[in-house]
């Protein structure tokens, strides 16, 4: 909380929330995400700007807690695409060389900040209603905000999957979670791409509601059932209790926890009205495809050479050296 109380300070960032944490093979990232204001910042038509879509939040690293916290940049749709086509443990280096096949443009930040949005656009998820969306004005657009006349539902309704819906909107194809036409069309040509694209990469309702996620492999008792992509229990005291005083109503102490299975490490946990999401993970994907082939067998060095021998068994008998004669040498020294 200090720290974070530090970089609110220091960055002028609004309602900063605490994300979670991704593991390392060398170090582990801290996360927190929060609103910057974009006044000043130059606009790139090919991404979303901040604020908007896949950039509404911005995200701080740090692996130690007491030092500084990083920003990472804006992510960019082609970091998105990319990062879908490949799994990756990071090392925790933020200038980490990111090796994979296809290749991935650009450097471990990025691919850090991708695989952020890909996981709290799936996981963030809130009680349905609790959200809605303004009237836009000519000119702008609309934005999220809370719903006047909400009630919490009680730890019991909490339990179903339907009690919960997305709170960001899904991240289409595209890399982006609105379609962004390329420039330099005229109105028909970009209501006829739009039309389109539209039809190939379709969105979804934007609270959807979690019991409406395409359902994990192996979780289906029935073949014809679709399964299921989150797990719900309550843990602790499931009793409720009358309030003393003023107010009559119930209050129950227990909490309820809804896990993701798609993301393992991603979880929401509700208590007494409030809830919030949190990730603890290594940032992979359950049932992803990805390009990884074993390593091929390694290469043996050339064996050393033998100096030559003569040959075990030759064809013909080698020739023997002829003996000295040994009875001249000795008749001549009897001479002599």
């Amino acid at each position: 909380m200090c720290s974070m109380k530090k970089l609110a300070s220091l960055s002028g960032a609004d309602k900063l929330k605490f994300g979670g944490k991704i593991f390392g093979k060398e170090k582990d990232y801290w996360i927190v995400s929060g609103e910057l204001d974009s006044t000043e910042m130059d606009v790139d038509r090919s991404c979303e700007a901040r604020g908007r879509g896949c950039n509404k939040l911005c995200y701080w690293v740090t692996d130690n807690l007491l030092h500084d916290w990083i920003q990472l940049p804006d992510v960019r749709p082609e970091h998105i695409q990319a990062s879908r086509l490949v799994k990756r443990v990071f090392t925790g280096n933020l200038n980490a060389n990111v090796d994979t096949n296809p290749p991935f443009p650009g450097k471990e930040r990025h691919f850090l900040r991708a695989m952020l949005a890909r996981i709290f656009h799936a996981t963030a998820i809130s009680p349905k209603g609790l959200y809605e969306m303004t009237e836009p004005e000519e000119g702008q657009v609309a934005e999220m905000k809370f719903a006047e006349e909400f009630a919490m539902p009680t730890n019991e309704e909490l339990k179903a999957s339907e009690a919960w819906g997305n709170t960001y909107p899904i991240i289409l194809k595209a890399g982006t979670t609105t379609l962004i036409a390329p420039a330099g069309m005229t109105e028909d040509e970009e209501a006829e791409w739009r039309t389109k694209e539209e039809e190939a990469d379709p969105t979804t309702e934007l609270f959807r509601g979690v019991n409406e996620h395409k359902g994990m492999p192996g979780t289906a008792k029935d073949p014809e059932d679709a399964g299921f992509a989150w797990l719900s229990k309550v843990v602790g005291d499931p009793q409720s209790y009358a309030k003393q005083g003023e107010g009559a109503g119930s209050v129950s102490y227990c909490v309820n926890v809804i896990k993701s299975l798609r993301w393992p490490g991603a979880v929401t946990v509700s208590k007494g009205g409030k809830f919030t999401n949190v990730y603890v993970g290594n940032g992979l994907k359950r049932g992803d495809q990805s390009f990884s082939p074993t390593d091929p067998p390694e290469v043996l060095k050339d064996p050393q050479d033998q100096p030559e021998q003569p040959e075990p068994t030759p064809l013909h008998p080698p020739e023997e050296p002829v003996e000295d004669d040994t009875d001249k040498e000795e008749e001549g020294e009897e001479a002599e």
